[in-house]
């Protein structure tokens, strides 16, 4: 990965599969982000401690926010599908989703998945060491890295992709890849070029490491109908895929 300067890590909370779920659900009944973030505020109250913005409780529901309610205008339109698509997604899909909102808003959430979707794909298993020195070269050495990195292993553990495993301090995944319809998959393949902010080889999204935890199902034909995506065909025969 290039190195580039990075500044707000964003993702500094264990967030819970539920609470996106609530997030989402509210918002696409139509229901306005301050009454949103009001039921989440009284949710969490037995679950996670604090009773001001700058505790645990206020910085979760900063989270939250920041993925499915006060989203940046560029990532308007795939929240705008992705809500589209929970109406009708079972639980495994419902992950996927979830996912593409968080690599679309979090940078920081996108290169802990990037080098954890690395490191599974070399040895079968992630080391939480390996993880915090290849983020430590673009994140610099920060005294908060090794508690937020845990942060996001912790909400990938809860939403069922990862687990613990055989050896001290490795990650392994939880279960087969999930298999993503085309829509789901054109979800995930949109935020990592939210993500990234350049295009890129329709190869190396549907490999790309930062979505290890699912098999993707892409067909450059419907790509091609996408309002928000530009597919070009190269010289070489491949497909280039960026940004409309």
């Amino acid at each position: 990965m290039s190195v580039r300067k990075k500044t707000k890590i964003g993702f500094d909370r264990t967030i819970h599969l539920e609470w996106l779920d609530i997030a989402a659900a509210r918002l696409s009944r139509g229901e306005d982000v301050p009454e949103i973030r009001k039921v989440l505020w009284e949710f969490l109250e037995d679950l996670v401690p604090g009773n001001t913005n700058s505790s645990g409780r206020g910085k979760t529901l900063t989270v939250l926010t920041r993925i499915w309610l006060t989203v940046g205008d560029q990532v308007g339109p795939l929240r705008t599908t992705a809500l589209k698509r929970l109406t009708s997604a079972g639980g495994e899909n419902r992950v996927a989703i979830h996912w593409a909102m968080v690599i679309a808003t979090h940078p920081f959430f996108f290169d802990v998945a990037t080098h954890v979707g690395k490191l599974l794909a070399l040895h079968g298993q992630a080391n939480r060491t390996q993880i915090k020195r290849r983020m430590t070269e673009s994140w610099g050495d920060r005294s908060t890295l090794e508690r937020t990195i845990q942060h996001v292993l912790k909400s990938m553990t809860q939403w069922g992709v990862l687990h613990a495993g055989s050896e001290k301090g490795s990650l392994v995944t939880s279960r087969t890849p999930i298999q993503t319809s085309e829509e789901i998959a054109e979800l995930l393949i949109h935020s990592v070029l939210l993500s990234q902010g350049r295009g890129m080889l329709l190869s190396q999204l549907a490999n790309n490491p930062a979505l290890f935890p699912f098999k993707l199902q892409l067909n450059a034909s419907t790509l091609r109908k996408h309002q928000g995506l530009r597919l070009q065909r190269q010289g070489d025969q491949s497909d280039f895929v960026e940004l409309a």
